[in-house]
């Protein structure tokens, strides 16, 4: 107990001194120059991105992003002069009067296009628009891809739209390794190096595990491959195989959005807007607004889903130094939901789906059986520059995840023509989560040594409140005769005679991280990282008892180190890594067959990887190939003979990834991906040793190739074509019952312009038939129509 006491007294010690700090560096006295910012635009009205502006005769300069939005602080105070110029573009120059207070801002920044460099425009036309990956989020320091040790995957907003994305599953599919999974609970995630994960950061935040999120408020996912304990800790957003984190749409400093319509097969229909807007004249307070509301029925005789989404975005930028945002996401979903498990293979003869005798396109349900739920994320930043060197971030997440009712329908298979509906009522739950986070970023010198330094602490707690009937065996069904009725009212009245279960569950997490990178020369840099994370719960409380239950409560701290060294021979263009990374995941205590208790020490997943990556021909050619290991130890199984508990298993998943991102002319953009993995038990019981995971495929391969036209009277008309190839993979443990491999192909035809977009997409154009990892049969052939209106 004493330790424990003394242990929190040091804890709170850590964060009052950040907390401090932090305060404190609000207070920093400011300097006496000024910050310039504004929008460059073309004659359309269209931003333009990568436009450079130059303080005349200085070396300061900045580069505008992808909306046209500059910034450049420490400017000094009077009159001075800009000098704007892009390729393909006439330079012009600005004179400005630079304030002393607030935010300067220069006014209608309109760039003419120079006729005479069409072929530099040419040039600059090969834009391998894929390739984005510069993020801050994926190791929460200034790295560039080639400078990070770590293989990591973007899918942004480009190849979204060209794709007509619908879904979460329709964005995964573009990822090296990627296989789409599915939480009957309403989560949608996949499967990374042999590992499933449904639960996503949002922002860099954890989030609520029930999170039906709608694509359309997304500007880019990022998926960072191998353990990433580090970072992101040991909480169920993280997995051995990764993470993946939603990186949602914020506000720009310049009237804008788009209006769009899609509709298609299924009774598929979504409406869509994106707002944004300044609030005031110096474009220092902003705002984003994001709506869509969406529904469709399903290529079965029964099923639908509906999904509403209202995502504000904030951002005020209060001083050069001083910034802060607020992020609200109101999600809502009503749908239905069916999973496939085999009862036991010894009266079931099929030894894959495509054996069964279960009809492809009937769902054994209907639309009367199905669930509402939701989700309400409300996140917050604050930014403040502390000196030239140093910066203070601090991020709060409250995310809460609902079950307004779920009524969730398994058939569990005994032949190969019948099966049991078993039901799970959990009516009404919730599931939330709230995050904050302080990090403190550095890029200084030590000596003759950059050192780009992150400090953090995070806080975290998770909750649920459950109340749920498992295990209602509803009736048994023969897939060739007439089905019983089947509706909600009959499910509710088995549920109240069965009676529900209601529990509360609460864990706290404190975590303490550090990270550094060490240019050695201006080629090699070295990663070394730590965190120490401390775990706590009281276990699971009885509502109906009013006690917990007895040997769930437990504590228990981990560790996770980092490192990483990066080469690059050819510099900015090729560099050569390798890294050593670790996750882990808590494990409650076990009770023995003598009633005595085993503590366990927590899992961990750890990894070795070294590879390459690229970016040459002036950026018309990037990507990586590497090759993993991960190893994972600590993991309990028990003893076939005395049915007691060990904690010495372990478990090997290998492979190798491999990405490719091309502009190889003007108009056309590649991104492709190839991973082969193996996973399998080496030391687990006897059932699964040497067995593979299920639905761990070892071939994953995906490629979306489109045109174009660069120029001429039908710039913007294109055209799509890619696919994916999923091998066969196990359905259960025992590697018996297959999940078939797959094949889809996908294409789209495009017309864009400044002021529309006009898209038609197939989908599944072999008509595959093909059932992901719960075993339900997903989406035959199917089209898209969409139209957008931009301003």
């Amino acid at each position: 107990m004493n330790c424990i006491c003394v242990y929190k007294s040091r804890k709170n010690n850590i964060w009052f001194s950040f907390l401090l700090i932090f305060f404190m560096s609000i207070g920093y006295s400011q300097t006496n120059n000024g910050v310039v910012s504004g929008v460059v635009k073309d004659v359309t009205g269209k931003p333009i991105e990568a436009v450079i502006v130059v303080l005349k005769k200085t070396n300061k300069r900045v580069q505008t992003d992808e909306n046209g939005v500059f910034k450049l602080s420490n400017v000094s105070i009077g009159q001075t002069v800009f000098v704007i110029r892009r390729l393909g573009y006439l330079t012009i120059e600005k004179n400005v009067q630079v304030k002393t207070e607030g935010i300067t801002v220069i006014d209608d920044i309109v760039l003419t296009e120079d006729l005479t460099q069409l072929n530099e425009v040419s040039i600059y036309g090969n834009k391998n628009k894929f390739a984005k990956k510069e993020t801050k989020s994926i190791a929460r320091l200034p790295l560039k891809n080639l400078e990070n040790p770590q293989v990591y995957n973007v899918v942004g907003k480009d190849l979204m739209k060209e794709q007509i994305v619908l879904e979460r599953t329709d964005i995964y599919r573009n990822v090296p390794g990627a296989v789409p999974n599915y939480s009957a609970g309403g989560s949608q995630g996949l499967t990374m190096r042999g590992f499933s994960n449904t639960s996503g950061m949002l922002n860099g935040m954890n989030t609520s595990p029930v999170y039906p999120l709608n694509p359309a408020i997304l500007e880019s996912i990022e998926f960072i491959k191998g353990p990433s304990g580090t970072l992101f800790g040991g909480t169920r957003n993280t997995s051995f195989g990764g993470v993946y984190n939603y990186v949602t749409k914020k506000p720009f400093g310049v009237f804008g959005g788009e209006v769009s319509f899609v509709a298609g097969s299924f009774n598929f229909t979504r409406v869509a807007a994106d707002v944004n807007t300044p609030l005031n004249k110096e474009r220092t307070a902003l705002l984003r607004l994001n709506v869509a509301g969406q529904s469709e029925g399903s290529f079965q005789d029964q099923g639908y889903a509906k999904n509403y989404v209202f995502a504000p975005s904030f951002s005020y930028q209060v001083t050069d130094r001083l910034k802060f945002s607020v992020d609200l996401d109101i999600t809502k979903s009503t749908y239905t939901m069916t999973t496939i498990s085999i009862g036991s293979l010894t009266n079931v003869l099929a030894r894959s789906f495509e054996d069964l005798e279960f009809d492809y396109n009937r769902s054994y349900t209907n639309n009367d059986v199905d669930a509402e739920i939701g989700v309400n994320n409300l996140g917050a930043q604050i930014d403040y520059k502390i000196s030239d060197q140093w910066k203070s971030e601090t991020k709060f997440l409250s995310s809460v995840g609902y079950y307004k009712h779920l009524l969730w329908t398994n058939l569990n298979v005994l032949t190969d023509s019948t099966a049991t509906r078993v039901i799970r009522n959990q009516t009404p739950e919730t599931f939330g989560n709230i995050h904050l986070q302080q990090n403190f970023i550095g890029d200084f010198k030590i000596g003759s040594l950059r050192n780009r330094m992150l400090i953090g602490l995070d806080y975290n707690n998770a909750y649920n409140e459950l109340n749920r009937v498992v295990g209602i065996n509803y009736d048994v069904i023969n897939v060739n005769q007439p089905l019983n009725d089947f509706n909600a009212e009959k499910i509710r009245d088995l549920s109240y005679a069965k009676g529900f279960s209601a529990s509360n569950t609460k864990a706290e997490t404190y975590g303490f991280y550090i990270s550094d990178v060490v240019n050695l020369t201006p080629s090699l840099m070295a990663m070394l990282s730590l965190r120490v994370d401390r775990f706590s719960t009281k276990g699971t409380y009885n509502v109906s008892t009013g006690i917990y239950a007895p040997n769930t409560a437990y504590q228990q701290t981990s560790l996770a180190p980092k490192f990483g060294l990066v080469y690059q021979p050819v510099e900015g263009k090729i560099s050569v890594f390798a890294n050593y990374m670790n996750g882990f995941t808590n494990l409650a205590p076990v009770v023995q067959p003598d009633n005595s208790v085993l503590k366990l020490d927590s899992q961990y997943g750890t990894q070795w990887e070294t590879g390459i990556k690229v970016d040459i021909l002036d950026n018309k050619l990037s990507g990586s190939i590497s090759y993993y290991d991960i190893k994972v130890t600590n993991s309990n199984y028990k003893d076939a003979v005395t049915n007691y508990t060990i904690q010495d298993g372990t478990q090997s998943s290998k492979g190798v990834d491999v990405e490719l991102i091309a502009n190889p002319i003007p108009g056309l953009n590649i991104v492709a991906g190839y991973a082969y993995n193996e996973n399998k038990y080496t030391r687990a019981s006897t059932a699964l040793l040497g067995k593979s995971l299920a639905a761990s495929p070892k071939n994953v391969a995906n490629i979306w190739a489109s045109y174009a036209v660069p120029e001429g009277g039908i710039k913007g008309l294109g055209i799509g074509v890619g696919g994916n190839y999923v091998s066969d993979s196990w359905f259960e443990t025992t590697n018996t019952f297959v999940l078939p491999s797959y094949t889809l192909l996908n294409a789209a035809l495009f017309y864009d312009q400044p002021k529309y977009r006009i898209s038609l997409k197939g989908n599944n154009l072999l008509n595959e038939k093909y059932w992901n990892a719960t075993g339900m049969p997903q989406k035959t052939i199917n089209l898209l129509v969409g139209l957008a209106i931009k301003f």
